[in-house]
């Protein structure tokens, strides 16, 4: 149980799979990164939604200056060029919306993790990467699902010709949607040993896509990419490792509650055991036999 244990004033380390920083200064560290990047994806997606407007503006000067060289014929010809080419860019208004909408959610969250890590509010804290760590895992889930139903979907009934890439698609989606299912089992039911599986396993992916970055790309580009993509794990599995730790730390304390209740208890019996022999009396426990009294 996370809620009905609480940490020695906060000094808790996070030591597995990390180099012993305090539980307070790791949570610190993740909000201040969830508030940053939601902060630079909200500008993004602010961009990304003006950029149809931005290109179309852009276009609109082309046709006045065409109009100006070439007359009124050429300039229709270059109205349904230009509507031909903006249609395609209608569609980056919902990315846009949902992309803030996701980045307004991420900081509403950092900043909710931040505040109550400063107030010294452990339980609380608790609480936000347990629920961090629900929705990175199905933030994993949901994709390699879609992508396991979508081969699912090829195979039953697309095209002969389509069924190994349909195949492809459930072997990848099915494959790897394990991991986040072992994390989001084991989040739910505190196990400790399915929650570390998860994690190794991302450890594994995240070596293999530093070497293919400097294998794909030059040693400067390939060195940019690193160091987004380690930032990048930094956060998303230092939120699980944190609660992983604070689920063995959860253990460690309960099982040392156990045993004090343990010692007490046989203290307490051999307390009472020897106010029993102090106070007793062999003469009334024995009484001699009738003839030896008479």
């Amino acid at each position: 149980n996370l809620h009905g244990i609480s940490f020695q004033d906060k000094k808790m380390k996070i030591t597995r799979f990390c180099w012993g920083v305090e539980l307070s200064r790791a949570v610190k560290y993740l909000a201040i990164y969830g508030k940053v990047m939601s902060v630079i994806g909200a500008i993004g997606a602010i961009v990304l939604f003006a950029l149809p407007s931005l290109y179309n503006r852009h276009l609109q000067q082309l046709l006045a200056k065409a109009h100006f060289e070439s007359g009124a014929e050429n300039v229709y010809q270059d109205q349904e060029i230009n509507l031909m080419q903006i249609d395609p860019l209608s569609g980056l208004y919902g990315v846009a919306v949902f992309s803030l909408f996701i980045n307004i959610g991420w900081f509403i969250f950092s900043h909710i993790l931040f505040e109550r890590n400063r107030n010294n509010d452990i339980e609380g804290v608790k609480t936000m990467i347990k629920i961090g760590s629900y929705i990175i895992g199905s933030l994993q889930a949901i994709p390699l699902a879609i992508l396991l139903i979508i081969g699912l979907i090829i195979v039953s009934l697309g095209p002969g010709g389509m069924g190994i890439a349909g195949g492809i698609f459930m072997a990848i989606g099915g494959i790897f949607l394990i991991f986040p299912s072992l994390l989001l089992h084991g989040i739910r039911t505190n196990s400790q040993g399915k929650v570390k599986i998860w994690i190794i396993v991302q450890f594994v992916i995240f070596g293999v896509a530093l070497f293919a970055f400097f294998l794909g790309s030059g040693v400067l580009y390939g060195l940019l990419q690193m160091i987004v993509f380690c930032l990048s794990f930094m956060y998303f599995k230092g939120m699980v490792i944190v609660h992983y730790n604070i689920m063995l730390e959860n253990d460690r304390t309960m099982n040392m509650e156990i045993a004090d209740g343990m010692n007490k208890e046989t203290s307490m019996d051999t307390t009472m055991k020897t106010k029993h022999r102090e106070f007793s009396n062999p003469r009334s426990d024995n009484p001699p036999p009738y003839a030896a009294v008479v």
